[in-house]
């Protein structure tokens, strides 16, 4: 069976990048850690660079892997998401608009209000991007509300 081990995302800045991720969608931060060296620069392609590696875990099984280069280009990449080859995470929260307010008081805003998604996987989802660390696009999910089955409708009469 194949699974998703962990998404990487390449910030300018880790420091800032785990303080907008632990702020909007929780879990633990295990790092930063410091690596270089040979095996550094063997398996990144990038000689002489230092990555500061952060993770953080949600739901004990999903990590999300923060990496800083230092001595590395230095150039941003595009994000928009219409190019190829460009990602962005997705993350379920709690109540999206408390998401988007935290973010946007930490100066990062939603290009949108909340639309629901209305087929696919996706169906019946909240959904909203934001422009996260590095400008990137970071979704917020948040889970359908199915209609309660606990309440009987009201009898009453107005």
């Amino acid at each position: 069976m194949t699974t998703l081990h962990h998404m990487g995302i390449t910030v300018s800045n880790i420091d800032v990048a785990m303080e907008f991720y632990r702020h909007i969608i929780g879990g633990t931060i295990d790092g930063p850690y410091e690596k270089s060296g040979p095996a550094v620069d063997a398996a990144t392609g990038c000689k002489g660079v230092t990555v500061f590696l952060a993770f953080i875990v949600l739901d004990g099984e999903s990590v999300i892997e923060l990496a800083e280069y230092r001595n590395g280009s230095g150039e941003r990449a595009p994000t928009d998401t219409n190019r190829p080859g460009v990602g962005h995470p997705a993350f379920v929260v709690d109540d999206i608009e408390d998401a988007i307010l935290r973010a946007e008081q930490m100066g990062y805003p939603a290009l949108s209000e909340p639309k629901t998604a209305t087929a696919g996987p996706m169906e019946g989802y909240r959904y909203v991007y934001l422009l996260g660390p590095d400008q990137l696009r970071v979704e917020l999910l948040e889970t359908p509300h199915l209609p309660s089955a606990v309440h009987p409708p009201s009898t009453a009469t107005h």
